[in-house]
């Protein structure tokens, strides 16, 4: 039994994060000896992350955008693969140690614009005047009715009541209490959170601040992709000069390589130092989560939207968007939820590219939604599109076929399950051997009843999308 103990997601901290160790090149029997784990245990961490089991000098994109615009065109020579750098406007791209090269040059800027007057989340990188919003940061009690009377939901892709959430673990008990901020942005396709990380930090730490009010929280941790390398380098330079760290200290901590740690529970377990896999629920974060204290897991748009929206009391419907693939003028867009699809693309991104008609819009990435053309009045709600995720939009001209679609969700189903559960583990194996959307049809419900966590259970919503919009087009090669 103490074994168990030792080993389970309810782990007392300890100076040494296998993860890091790890990554600095330390070895299993030196890490193994260092933590007081198993070699075997060792093992299976580094096995788990790419960027540990895999590192690669150069690495390409294999995201939905960047897939699409690269075609078959040759890749460097022993290059690594990455789903995705948050370079999707610029498709395609690719990584050369920090830097990352696309279609335009090297680290290319994010083009952003807004449809909303006065923007909420791009306030700051639209050129809005900056000040001390932390100073101006009302009482716990106030930002949580702030928060309740707007309804706000998470940004991230789940949009659960921001409040509900907070007020949960502002009620456990406990003297240390964790504020973390997603940004692990892996869906291909996204980048709104690598905009707000690299050029408005301080939004990002004082949405942490109000989270940190609500619920008593202690520390904060900012959970950084590894493949944002400048993020986490201005993240580091903004908690340098914050000027409200002994109300809340906060740290940045680096992921290494793997799309299943975005969600809540298997962020947790890579920030502990171990294999990025989710815990079934209960317990919820909110009680027992990090370590075994109440927890806080916020995506970074939803922290960026609350630094407002607590000081105002407006805000909640204001949505960042990533557009990409087929149009005219790709980028960040801001938008009122509830603006329909076709509203956002010829107002926000500049409607068709010449020559290149419109067939399909992917939204929410991997496990979001599919729109045929006809169905571009829908309006981009959590509502109105259930499983729309974080938003972002990935256009496909004509060239695409829905056939090519399905290929690439598989793969990258079959290449990102963690394989904690045989549902998911099993079933992302056997999606391409499907030739008969009967056998697809069944083996996509066992996914979806089975799977623990939203990785597994989300896979099949954009398949079954696609046999809906496109029938057996799906099985053509």
């Amino acid at each position: 039994m103490e074994y168990l103990l030792a080993y389970s997601h309810r782990r007392v901290p300890t100076a040494l994060r296998p993860i890091d160790a790890l990554a600095n090149g330390g070895t299993i029997a030196a890490v193994a000896e260092a933590s007081g784990m198993p070699p075997v245990r060792v093992q299976g961490i580094r096995s788990f992350y790419d960027q540990l089991h895999s590192p690669a000098e150069v690495r390409v994109c294999t995201g939905t955008s960047c897939h699409f615009a690269r075609g078959a065109s040759d890749l460097p020579a022993g290059a690594g693969e990455v789903r995705c750098l948050g370079h999707c406007y610029a498709a395609p791209a690719l990584q050369r140690g920090d830097v990352t090269h696309d279609r335009i040059g090297a680290n290319t800027p994010v083009p952003r614009r807004s449809l909303v007057d006065p923007p909420v989340v791009l306030r700051h990188v639209l050129g809005g005047p900056r000040s001390d919003d932390a100073a101006c940061l009302p009482d716990g009690e106030s930002i949580l009715l702030h928060l309740e009377s707007s309804g706000l939901r998470g940004r991230g892709g789940a949009a659960y009541p921001t409040a509900a959430k907070w007020r949960a673990a502002r009620d456990a008990p406990g003297d240390i209490k964790y504020v973390v901020a997603n940004g692990d942005e892996g869906d291909p396709g996204s980048y709104v959170d690598r905009l707000l990380l690299e050029e408005d930090p301080e939004s990002i730490l004082v949405g942490m601040l109000a989270c940190a009010r609500v619920t008593g929280g202690t520390h904060g941790i900012v959970y950084i992709r590894e493949e944002y390398p400048e993020a986490q380098r201005r993240m580091k330079a903004a908690i340098a000069a914050w000027r409200h760290g002994r109300e809340l200290q906060v740290e940045v901590v680096s992921g290494a390589g793997s799309y299943v740690c975005g969600e809540e529970t298997a962020l947790l377990r890579s920030i502990e130092g171990l294999r990025g896999e989710p815990w079934p629920k209960p317990p919820y974060p909110t009680t027992s989560g990090l370590w075994d204290r109440p927890t806080i897991v916020q995506n970074v748009e939803t922290l960026v939207t609350v630094a407002q929206l607590a000081q105002s009391g407006h805000g909640a419907r204001s949505k960042a968007l990533s557009i990409s693939g087929a149009v005219r003028e790709p980028g960040v867009v801001e938008i009122r939820l509830g603006t329909s699809v076709r509203e956002v693309l010829e107002r926000g991104a500049g409607g068709e590219i010449p020559g290149r008609p419109w067939k399909m819009a992917l939204i929410g990435g991997p496990m979001g939604r599919v729109l045929p053309v006809s169905l571009f009045d829908t309006p981009l709600s959590y509502g109105a599109l259930p499983g729309m995720g974080h938003g972002g939009i990935v256009m496909l001209d004509d060239r695409v076929t829905p056939g090519a679609l399905a290929r690439h969700l598989f793969d990258f189903a079959r290449a990102e399950s963690c394989g904690n559960c045989t549902p998911c583990r099993v079933g992302t194996q056997r999606l391409a051997g499907c030739r008969d959307r009967s056998s697809l049809e069944r083996l996509m419900e066992t996914m979806s009843l089975g799977s623990l966590c939203g990785f597994g259970q989300g896979v099949p919503t954009p398949l079954r999308d696609l046999l809906q919009h496109f029938g057996d087009e799906v099985f053509n090669t």
